[in-house]
């Protein structure tokens, strides 16, 4: 059901038509020489039962053009309409083939200087991979390629990056505008926003409060004050709710802030960083995890500061918080999102 039909060297498309153009146009048709641009067979005007207008193949012949559902018709109306009000030049079912002679249309194709873009409206299934490789055909061939993928619950995830831009429907009537699935917006005013690049891929970037749990103790080796790390917890509570005091539970726990963070980030706080000591009394240990001392890099044996944690913590439940030897320390960091299409509305920053 192409939306599109040749006349000499004239494009026709459906959607220019009113009702009693094309009405008009139903009864004038075979005198302007009308022809399907896929196949050069001669092209009859049609409205569909849901009252999409198109045109269709005058008889039946090999033909590379699939059938395409009223839904399917209707999405590729609505983006070329709006393409067109955003001043491109706008050609439906548009062929091209890449450098290597791998054939395409597009189902809408605009142009406007150098830019070119191609919308592809997926009703049925697709797999991820069949979508790089249609959309490294466009890339191949200098086009931009975007997609809407109608939802289809249980089957393929859409795949969506910079270089594959990609957004579900929230689904298809024809005659009502779908929205965007995740943005605030109908497909006319996604495709206006697209095109006018109010719609971008970004990386977010938020602020991140870290919290690392410490023991204010002195270094077994050079006797200087040092601040042994124990842990990490979501906020500054000095509650301690998991106390890890025995040798494994400590390397554990210190294997996660090794993960987490940065020897740097420690220092700074003026806390101990955190290392492996894999070989302790000539024999291999299954907990490596613990504290290197800020002054010397002394590893600080987990049994011993375990022992201290204990009765730090015997301290701090008899309610004596005022001595206690635990503190939090606290910084931030800078991370990043996970990376996104963002849309902006008209006017907004």
């Amino acid at each position: 059901m192409p939306l599109r039909a040749t006349s000499g060297d004239s494009n026709v498309h459906a959607f220019d038509f009113e009702e009693e153009q094309w009405a008009a146009l139903k009864l004038s048709y075979r005198d302007l020489g009308l022809a399907m641009p896929c196949c050069g067979r001669g092209a009859i005007p049609k409205t569909s039962t849901l009252g999409n207008y198109f045109f269709a193949h005058s008889r039946k012949g090999p033909c590379k053009t699939a059938p395409e559902t009223a839904q399917h018709l209707y999405c590729k109306q609505l983006i070329a309409q709006a393409a067109r009000a955003a001043g491109w030049t706008v050609l439906t079912e548009r062929p091209g083939s890449c450098p290597q002679g791998e054939e395409w249309i597009a189902d809408v194709f605009c142009e406007r200087g150098n830019a070119k873009i191609a919308f592809e409206v997926q009703m049925s299934p697709q797999t991820p991979e069949e979508t790089l490789r249609r959309q490294r055909r466009y890339r191949d061939s200098g086009v931009r390629g975007a997609w809407f993928h109608a939802p289809r619950k249980g089957v393929y995830a859409v795949h969506t990056d910079k270089e594959t831009p990609s957004f579900i429907l929230e689904g298809v009537e024809v005659g009502t505008a779908p929205r965007v699935k995740g943005f605030p917006a109908t497909l006319p005013e996604f495709v206006t926003a697209l095109l006018s690049k109010r719609v971008t891929w970004e990386v977010p970037q938020f602020i991140r409060t870290l919290y690392v749990e410490y023991l204010n103790d002195a270094c077994w080796a050079c006797q200087k004050p040092v601040k042994q790390v124990c842990g990490m917890t979501s906020s500054d509570d000095t509650h301690w709710w998991y106390r890890p005091t025995s040798v494994a539970a400590l390397s554990q726990t210190l294997g996660g802030v090794h993960l987490a963070v940065l020897p740097g980030e420690l220092r700074a706080l003026g806390l101990n960083e955190v290392g492996t000591q894999q070989v302790i009394q000539g024999k291999r240990t299954n907990w490596p995890h613990c504290n290197l001392c800020i002054h010397c890099t002394s590893p600080q044996n987990n049994f011993h500061v375990g022992e201290k944690l204990r009765e730090a913590f015997q301290q701090l439940d008899r309610g004596d918080t005022v001595t206690s030897s635990l503190g939090v320390a606290s910084f931030e960091r800078i991370e990043r999102d996970t990376p996104r299409w963002v849309y902006r509305a008209v006017g907004s920053a």
